[in-house]
């Protein structure tokens, strides 16, 4: 899942915030990370760890409600059908039979 958000900033710079689950953690069984920027300048993340599938949901509804409250527009998102821990888990199977 990948949900790039953006807003015009100050001085005609255009800041970006977006919200991926790319790979999970090795404590934890999803992650997510979101990282922001404004303009060319260098990107800043953080990244969250959670042992469910609800709470990782949770918090990405969270961020993305705050986000368009500050004023941020959706300009690309895209959500694959399972989340990446269970699509490895399951080529790891297959792998090992």
């Amino acid at each position: 899942m990948i949900i790039t958000l953006y807003k015009p900033g100050a001085k005609g710079s255009v800041r970006y915030y977006s919200l991926h689950d790319r790979q999970p953690l090795l404590t934890s069984r999803y992650a997510l990370t979101v990282a922001w920027r404004a303009g060319e300048g260098c990107e800043r993340d953080k990244i969250y760890g959670f042992d469910t599938l609800a709470q990782m949901d949770q918090k990405i509804r969270q961020v993305f409600k705050r986000k368009i409250k500050d004023g941020y527009t959706l300009l690309y998102s895209y959500i694959r059908e399972r989340p990446s821990i269970e699509a490895a888990v399951e080529e790891l199977s297959k792998a090992r039979a």
